[in-house]
């Protein structure tokens, strides 16, 4: 079942922000002298890739988080980080509470709100969360209009939803466009381009749902769940067992032995496992889906080394469709 993950985390204010220099994420590279790039910045590598694909050499995307081993909902900003969008020209967060660093930043900086593109706000992901609330059923809207899209409440992981993605491209290109109009019909033929290869996904997805509808999945922490809910799938996840973890707080004893009994038990096909927050606690949901030989497929939160995001989301699909055979 749906479950509403969103954590809405208040801005710290300004004056908490953790500012040691040290540090080895991207934001301390500066750019060449003379360089005419335009500067964006970005809280992750996904949206530094999207940056970079629409962009292509007009731009030079820097993202805060760029390393596996960070964990962008605890990640603290550095003076390096604050350096860096001081100089942005454009700066794109995920929003929704995932990388409230960012609020942060911004509003240290007095950042103008046409500098900075949220991606929660253009997601239909956020606007069905709302309609949900208000139990709007969606009157009208047929299945081609928005197929795979029943979510009945918020995740604010949006970068697993391929339409989010695809539809943010749009947005990103138009901003770009605003900022050097010279090269505006560069950057909507690039966007149109990358559309395209995330349409090309949101196909296979449509696909092989009709595969995938009977299967039900565990998550070690919620952030794949839209890609695996568009792909019809039923989360059988213990109640509150994912939001624990994500929050950094304790599994229950009686949550451990529901998951333990799930996996004896076959009523879970696959695990879905984020390695880049692992902890003794995920460690023991994943021996106990070993032990009982349930499918355990590892997803992270940022971009893997040498790839781009289309690349790593047609991974991501393809290691789930081993489970339709």
């Amino acid at each position: 079942m749906n479950r509403r993950t969103r954590t809405l985390l208040p801005l710290a204010l300004a004056g908490t922000l953790a500012l040691a220099a040290c540090g080895g994420n991207a934001a301390g590279d500066e750019p060449a002298p003379g360089s005419e790039k335009l500067q964006v910045v970005t809280s992750t590598t996904v949206y530094a890739n999207l940056v970079e694909k629409i962009g292509g050499d007009a731009v030079q995307a820097t993202a805060l988080i760029d390393s596996l081993s960070q964990d962008p909902h605890s990640y603290e900003a550095t003076s390096r980080d604050k350096l860096a969008m001081s100089k942005a020209r454009l700066v794109i967060a995920n929003g929704g509470g995932y990388d409230a660093f960012m609020d942060v930043l911004a509003k240290d900086l007095g950042l103008p709100a046409a500098t900075v593109i949220t991606a929660v706000d253009t997601s239909p992901v956020a606007e069905e969360d709302e309609a949900a609330d208000e139990h709007d059923d969606h009157a009208g809207e047929t299945t081609e209009d928005h197929a795979g899209h029943d979510h009945a409440a918020f995740n604010e992981h949006i970068w697993y939803d391929l339409e989010s993605m695809r539809l943010l491209t749009a947005e990103i290109a138009a901003r770009l466009a605003t900022l050097e109009p010279a090269k505006a019909s560069t950057f909507t033929a690039n966007a149109t381009e990358l559309a395209t290869e995330l349409q090309g996904l949101e196909t296979k997805v449509a696909i092989l749902r009709g595969s995938l509808e009977a299967k039900h999945f565990a998550m070690t922490e919620p952030v794949p769940f839209h890609l695996l809910e568009d792909l019809g799938m039923e989360d059988a996840t213990p109640e509150g067992l994912s939001e624990s973890i994500e929050g950094g707080g304790e599994v229950s004893p009686q949550a451990f032995n529901e998951m333990g009994t799930l996996f004896d038990n076959g009523a879970i096909d696959v695990l879905a496992y984020n390695t880049q927050t692992e902890s003794p606690q995920t460690e023991r949901i994943r021996a106990l889906a070993d032990a009982a030989n349930v499918e355990v497929i590892d997803f992270t939160e940022t971009l893997p080394p040498n790839t781009d995001y289309v690349s790593w989301m047609d991974a991501n699909i393809r290691a789930l469709e081993a489970l339709a055979k």
